[in-house]
């Protein structure tokens, strides 16, 4: 493929994942507030966090290497971000246990997978891409199919058993994945940014050459 075609078909791709998350968040949103339910409230807010890092992405793409090496720091910081919200959601679920319906459970599992393996799908011919940004974006919706579809296969049986362990083993596994990206993007940016010669020395799919 050539590089001007990646460049402009990646940057397609990272707006239309972020307008279909986008989308369903406010479907979801929508539902949760009907059937008043603060739990699908919830999780439909925290698609916040791969909207913004979708946005950031498609933003900055194509900008120069400098400034797609340094969105990859906010991205792997967004990341992060998710990690620290699970853990506090965790943290919160240990001291007042989910009372979740399973409705709710399974109406929330399917949302996400949705989102997540729409994403997953969408980016997996830019997975070899050597671009932090690009690699930020991938490990994401892959993190994010992964957590989801074992949540969706495991969730509720975890929910459903009469100890709340595997539950809570599912929770931590989704932040080990959201940590284990953003430690992945930063050191391939940090890598990159120490390699480049001169503000326009990276040229890849970002910025082709004349």
């Amino acid at each position: 493929m050539p590089r001007t075609t990646a460049r402009f078909g990646y940057k397609r791709t990272v707006w239309a994942i972020a307008a279909s998350i986008l989308l369903l968040a406010l479907v979801e949103a929508a539902w949760a507030h009907a059937i008043g339910s603060k739990d699908l409230l919830k999780d439909a807010s925290g698609f916040g966090y791969d909207i913004a890092l979708n946005v950031v992405a498609a933003f900055v793409f194509g900008r120069g290497a400098r400034t797609e090496r340094l969105s990859a720091f906010v991205i792997a910081a967004l990341l992060a971000a998710t990690g620290i919200d699970g853990l506090s959601d965790l943290w919160s679920d240990l001291q007042n246990p989910d009372a979740s319906s399973v409705g709710e459970i399974v109406t929330s599992n399917l949302i996400a997978v949705a989102v997540a393996c729409f994403a997953a799908a969408a980016l997996v011919r830019f997975r070899n891409d050597q671009n932090p940004l690009v690699q930020a974006t991938w490990l994401n919706a892959r993190n994010d199919a992964a957590a989801a579809v074992l949540t969706a296969v495991l969730g509720l049986l975890a929910h459903l058993a009469p100890v709340r362990w595997p539950e809570y083993a599912l929770d931590l596994i989704g932040v080990i994945f959201s940590f284990q990206a953003a430690v992945t993007v930063l050191r391939s940016a940090w890598r990159d940014l120490k390699r480049m010669p001169n503000p326009a020395g990276w040229t890849d799919t970002a910025q082709p050459k004349p």
